[in-house]
């Protein structure tokens, strides 16, 4: 029988999550090994990209889910303790990461430009220029590219919905999305953004790849509607999944060239909460299956620390780390301890500072204000 989401912890979305982070490791373990050097192998696993912008769609969706859960229980939502409880979860991991390859860089054993170092910091490295990069290429800081996209959703977002309430929130969205659209296509074709900043990577630009977030944003405002809801809950049925997946897998066949189109956010937003909506089916029982739970709660980790371990460092006592299946060992090792050890205590942080609203999390949410560490993983979002 299908049951609606409730609100608080989703497990469904932590499959989704590792799903994501998944495509993103193949991609990047292929890249940078010796099977590079075959096209065939690497034709198959570039889901990179894909994995990407499936942690764009459950982010759009899931934090505009949150922020309507407080509007409703509330009336009104806290811009404050949202950016409290964002900064304890984003930000912890993200410093550490860059502290420990500033540290390697200054003993020498890794190359990062202060340039990108710094980028990386504030969260503009998407539109940092490759020739800001005058030695090295940057590898161990690109993908806070992605970040720096999320981070930027996050100043927009909350004050749009606030401001404009949530009516006028579907009609910005939708708009938004479509001329971020249209100003991609027409940017690929002219390179008119590259004329005044020449250099930056094309697909990694907030300018280009918020709509993948804003959709999932519309469709979680949309669902807000009891009367969309119950038609959406009634109406989606597996074979129209099926038909979402099938259309995205064909997409990325036909588009040699990726353009990040928005009708392949639509249908990643649509495959994701149609398996929100419908968990009881045997993708739904998949993704929430304890071994994706556990990877999705480690996805974030995992998604900062792949790159330091992916990249073989030429003439480095780290190269040995650095090489499969040692660098998926260590990717998975110390992703688990940054979860234990810096993840939960800043997201209760978070929580005992500025107690969220929605159910689902008032648990945790008390073990904060009480100094409670639960013997098992807090279910909390990770975006």
């Amino acid at each position: 029988m299908t049951r609606p989401p409730k609100s608080g912890y989703l497990p469904t979305l932590d499959g989704w999550r590792a799903i994501a982070i998944f495509g993103v490791l193949v991609d990047h373990l292929v890249s940078y090994s010796e099977l590079r050097h075959h096209p065939q192998i690497v034709a198959f696993t570039r889901t990179g990209p894909n994995g990407v912008s499936l942690f764009f769609a459950i982010s759009g969706f899931l934090i505009c889910s949150r922020l309507l859960e407080e509007q409703n229980a509330c009336g009104k939502i806290s811009l404050r303790g949202f950016y409290i409880r964002r900064a304890c979860r984003i930000l912890p991991p993200a410093i550490l990461y860059l502290v420990v390859i500033g540290i390697l860089a200054l003993l020498g054993s890794i190359i990062v430009v202060p340039a990108e170092w710094w980028s990386s910091v504030f969260f503009f490295r998407n539109y940092l220029p490759k020739g800001w990069i005058r030695y090295g290429w940057g590898g161990y800081t690109v993908h806070y590219w992605s970040l720096a996209v999320e981070e930027h959703f996050y100043l927009l977002w909350p004050a749009v919905l606030v401001l404009l309430g949530k009516l006028r929130a579907r009609w910005f969205a939708l708009a938004l999305a479509v001329a971020v659209a249209g100003w991609r296509m027409l940017d690929f074709r002219e390179h008119w953004f590259d004329r005044v900043i020449p250099g930056l990577l094309f697909g990694s630009r907030t300018d280009v790849r918020l709509d993948a977030l804003l959709l999932g944003c519309l469709a979680a405002l949309l669902l807000d509607d009891a009367s969309v809801r119950a038609l959406f809950v009634g109406r989606f049925r597996p074979w129209m999944w099926i038909l979402c997946v099938a259309g995205y897998v064909l997409m990325q066949v036909l588009h040699r060239v990726r353009t990040y189109s928005i009708w392949e956010s639509g249908l990643l937003t649509l495959v994701v909460v149609g398996t929100v909506y419908h968990p009881e089916g045997w993708i739904g029982r998949l993704l929430e299956s304890a071994v994706l739970r556990w990877v999705g709660r480690l996805s974030y980790g995992i998604y900062l620390w792949q790159q330091f371990f992916c990249i073989p460092t030429a003439g480095s006592r780290l190269v040995f780390l650095q090489r499969f299946p040692v660098n998926l060992i260590m990717i998975f090792l110390v992703s688990w301890l940054s979860y234990q050890i810096v993840e939960r205590p800043f997201i209760r942080l978070g929580h005992r500072l500025a107690p969220p609203s929605s159910e689902g999390r008032e648990d945790l949410a008390s073990d904060a204000k009480q100094g409670i560490s639960p013997t098992s993983p807090p279910e909390v979002e990770h975006s």
